[in-house]
C-alpha cells in the first residue's frame, strides 16, 4: 500500500513538472528546449532556410491588404456579402474563442486569467471602452506608430488600451505571443472600435469651419478697412494716402496698357510706310524735272528774294539788282565762289557750303569739284538720304553760275 502511494506521489510531481514546463514554455516562447536531441542535429542547412524564407515572403505578400479603403477595389455582387458603410462603423470581437488553458492552469498549479475564462460581455467592454475615454487615449495618438488613429481600424484590449489594429498585429507577429505593449498583460481579448474615427471627424470638421471662419471674418476686416476710414487722425491720414496711391496706381495701369502700346504702334508702322511710299514718289519726280520746271523753280526762289546762305549766312546775288540794294553782299560776293546750288524746293545755297554738308552728313554720295560743277551744264541726280536744311525735303541741285 505504501509503494503504491509513493508511485502516486512520484507520478503526480512528474506530471506537475511536466505541466510547468509546458506553461513556461508557452509563457515565454523559449521554443523547444526538449532533450530528446540535446546537439540539435537536425539543423536546416543554409539552402533549406533561405528557401523557406523566401516562401514566407511571398506568402506574405499574397495576404498584403490596404491600410486604408481607398474605394479602388470593386466590390463582389454575386451574392455575397458587401460590405457597405454601416457594417465597417459596426463593432466586432476579433477573438471568437478564448485561448485555451494549460495543462498546468487545468491542474490548479497557475491561476488563470480572467480573459481565458470567458468572453467579455458588451457591458464590461462599455466599461473598458468607458475607461479609456476617461484616459483620453482615443484622442492621443498609438503608442506603437505615434500616428493618429483617423479613418483606421482601432483595436480596444481588454487591458483598456487602444492600438491600430495593423500595427498591434505586427506587434504581435514581432514579439511572437500576445502581449500588451503599455501593461505586458497576456492572453487579452480585443474588439475593433471606431471612436478614434470618430473624433478625428470632429476635429476635421472643427478645424475646416474655424478655418473658414476665420477666412469670412479677415475678408470682412480688410473689406471694413479699405471702406471706412478710422477716427484716428494718423490713421486717417494714412487711409485717404493709401487711397489716393491705389488711384493713381489704377490710373497709371489704364494708361499703360497693351492694347494702347499695340494701337500706337500700329500707328508708328503706318506712318512710316506713308512716308516711304511719298519718298519713293518725290524721288520719282525729282528725277524727271524737265528744264521748264527748273525755270519756275529759279523764278520762284527770285520771288523770294534769298540774299543770304542759309548755311553760311553770307551775301550771295542772283541778279544785280539785288546785289545792289545790298553793298555788303557786293564786298561779299566772290567770297565762297561764283557757284550756286538751287534745290528742287526752290531754296537757294552757296555750291561749296552744300557740297561741305553733304560730306558732313556721312552719306555715300560723290563728291563734286569745281570742274565738274561746271562741266555738269544743269541737273544733278537726287541726294538719296540728303535733305533740305530748311524744309526738310529730298531735292535735286541744279547748279548755276553767278
Amino acid at each position: 500500500m505504501e509503494k503504491n502511494t509513493k508511485e502516486m506521489n512520484i507520478s503526480s510531481t512528474t506530471l506537475a513538472a511536466v505541466a510547468l514546463q509546458d506553461h513556461l514554455l508557452q509563457d515565454l516562447q523559449l521554443g523547444d528546449l526538449s532533450l530528446a536531441d540535446p546537439f540539435n542535429t537536425k539543423k536546416h542547412s543554409l539552402s533549406q532556410k533561405l528557401r523557406f524564407q523566401e516562401k514566407q515572403r511571398k506568402n506574405a505578400l499574397k495576404n498584403i491588404k490596404a491600410t486604408v479603403n481607398t474605394g479602388l477595389k470593386k466590390k463582389k455582387s454575386n451574392g455575397k456579402q458587401i460590405i457597405t458603410a454601416c457594417s465597417e462603423e459596426k463593432e466586432y470581437v476579433l477573438d471568437p474563442h478564448p485561448k485555451p488553458l494549460s495543462l498546468a492552469q487545468k491542474i490548479g498549479l497557475v491561476p488563470c486569467n480572467k480573459d481565458q475564462k470567458q468572453l467579455l460581455t458588451e457591458a464590461e467592454w462599455s466599461n473598458l471602452k468607458q475607461t479609456s475615454t476617461n484616459r483620453d487615449d482615443f484622442k492621443n495618438p498609438c503608442a506603437i506608430c505615434k500616428d493618429e488613429f483617423r479613418l483606421e481600424h482601432q483595436v480596444l484590449l481588454s487591458c483598456s488600451h487602444v492600438f491600430h489594429k495593423v500595427c498591434l498585429q505586427a506587434f504581435e507577429r514581432f514579439t511572437g505571443r500576445k502581449s500588451c505593449p503599455m501593461c505586458r498583460h497576456n492572453s487579452y481579448q480585443t474588439r475593433v472600435v471606431h471612436d478614434g474615427t470618430k473624433i478625428y471627424k470632429h476635429k476635421s470638421a472643427a478645424r475646416i469651419q474655424a478655418f473658414w471662419r476665420g477666412y469670412v471674418v479677415r475678408k470682412w476686416y480688410k473689406h471694413l478697412r479699405k471702406t471706412v476710414p478710422p477716427k484716428d487722425p494718423n490713421l486717417r491720414k494714412t487711409f485717404y494716402q493709401d487711397k489716393l496711391s491705389e488711384i493713381t496706381d489704377r490710373l497709371v495701369a489704364m494708361t499703360s496698357t497693351d492694347y494702347i502700346d499695340r494701337f500706337l504702334s500700329n500707328i508708328d508702322q503706318s506712318v512710316f510706310e506713308s512716308r516711304n511710299v511719298f519718298q519713293y514718289f518725290d524721288k520719282n519726280l525729282l528725277n524727271h524735272l524737265s528744264d521748264l520746271d527748273w525755270r519756275e523753280i529759279e523764278m520762284r526762289a527770285f520771288e523770294r528774294g534769298a540774299t543770304e546762305c542759309p548755311i553760311c549766312l553770307r551775301c550771295f546775288s542772283l541778279d544785280t539788282k539785288l546785289a545792289g540794294e545790298n553793298p555788303h553782299c557786293q564786298t561779299e560776293r566772290n567770297s565762297k565762289g561764283d557757284f550756286l546750288a538751287l534745290l528742287s524746293c526752290s531754296h537757294v545755297f552757296h555750291a561749296e557750303c552744300l557740297n561741305a554738308l553733304e560730306i558732313f552728313s556721312l552719306d555715300d554720295n560723290p563728291v563734286y569739284s569745281h570742274e565738274d560743277m561746271i562741266d555738269a551744264a544743269g541737273l544733278l541726280s537726287p541726294s538719296i538720304g540728303h535733305k533740305c536744311p530748311v524744309c526738310r525735303s529730298l531735292y535735286s541741285k541744279h547748279i548755276v553760275s553767278v
